[in-house]
């Protein structure tokens, strides 16, 4: 039995209200096909380290800051069970037994989730703290 190989479908980029072709590669798929086809699109924005490193080092400087934290490890655990983003554990039984923090790693948020979760992470420990945690970044 073959195998038929099939093409990468085109990649196109937003650009405000307008979608381009992603390389000249993109844009040759795409004049294979009539004006007015539609395209299904499946959004391929991804999470930057840049975005990363900013909320450890927000995390980092407010321990350091208070000290009301053994590390930044366990604020980063504090902030996403006072924020709800937790999950259950179960016995062998089927029983609920507790709760574990959810993962904000790269593969179990997208770039959008992860926005949302420092937004809220940000709001939460500057309430926490009395001052902008952002703002110690300068």
């Amino acid at each position: 039995m073959t195998t038929r190989h099939k093409p990468p479908p085109p990649i196109a980029v937003l650009d405000g209200s307008r979608l381009s072709p992603a390389s000249a590669y993109d844009a040759e798929e795409l004049q294979r096909h009539p004006s007015g086809t539609e395209f299904d699109l499946v959004a391929r924005t991804k999470r930057s380290n840049r975005q990363q490193g900013t909320y450890w080092k927000a995390l980092t400087r407010a321990v350091e800051a208070t000290g009301r934290w053994p590390n930044r490890e366990a604020l980063h655990i504090a902030l996403k069970v006072s924020l709800g983003r937790v999950e259950p554990v179960y016995d062998m039984a089927g029983k609920v037994v507790g709760m574990r923090p959810d993962s904000t790693a790269f593969d179990a948020m997208t770039h959008r989730e992860f926005c949302q979760y420092m937004d809220e992470a940000m709001a939460a420990l500057s309430e926490a703290i009395g001052s902008d945690a952002l703002a110690w970044m300068e």
